[in-house]
């Protein structure tokens, strides 16, 4: 490799680590007691107020969410269409991905918040059972992680090509909204108690 090809891969990295960082500090600071006025909140502003994600899937939201079954790491299997009465948080993620990792100590506070029976999260990631079987443990994850394997889900989840992408299903089994990009803790709590 020469000098200039090398130096490149160095700024590159400095670069990434210093975009990581600035997330996470915007997350830290975001999710200080007494930064949230989620109550108030319709879902049209939080989509206003979202700073570090996009909607996505836009013509999704408000319909009804497909149907797909998935396997966890753990061997358990779960049907969408079984979690109607509760909400259901999809994300799409993978272990190498930087904003997915900021986003893990967000999603494993949302499952300490809400109670199984309000609040189900599902992780796909299209990485091996075993690999994530490992992350999984490492990083002490409380939600349910999903290999897709050779599972094939129906558009629109077939459809995301960039990650993090969020999906959240409301009780009656409709997208309340997608989102691409990394969704704080409290963005996901302002998302989950809004009306339409």
């Amino acid at each position: 490799m020469d000098k200039r090809a090398k130096m490149k891969r160095i700024v590159l990295g400095v670069i990434a680590t210093v975009a990581v960082g600035m997330v996470g500090a915007f997350a830290i600071v975001a999710n200080q007691p007494g930064a949230s006025n989620e109550s108030a909140q319709s879902l049209s502003q939080v989509i206003e107020s979202g700073e570090t994600w996009d909607v996505a899937f836009a013509a999704w939201s408000g319909k009804p969410a497909p149907n797909f079954t998935v396997t966890d790491t753990d061997g358990a299997e779960h049907r969408l269409s079984d979690y109607r009465g509760r909400n259901v948080l999809v994300v799409f993620w993978a272990t190498w991905c930087p904003a997915c990792n900021v986003e893990i100590p967000h999603l494993i506070e949302l499952r300490k918040q809400f109670d199984e029976n309000d609040l189900a999260i599902l992780a796909v990631s299209n990485e091996t059972a075993e690999h994530l079987k490992q992350f999984v443990a490492a990083k002490g994850i409380n939600y349910s992680v999903v290999p897709l394997g050779d599972s094939s889900l129906p558009e629109p989840y077939a459809d995301v090509r960039s990650i993090p992408t969020s999906f959240f299903i409301d009780k009656q089994g409709n997208i309340k909204l997608a989102a691409v990009g990394l969704v704080s803790l409290e963005d996901s709590r302002a998302i989950l108690k809004s009306e339409r």
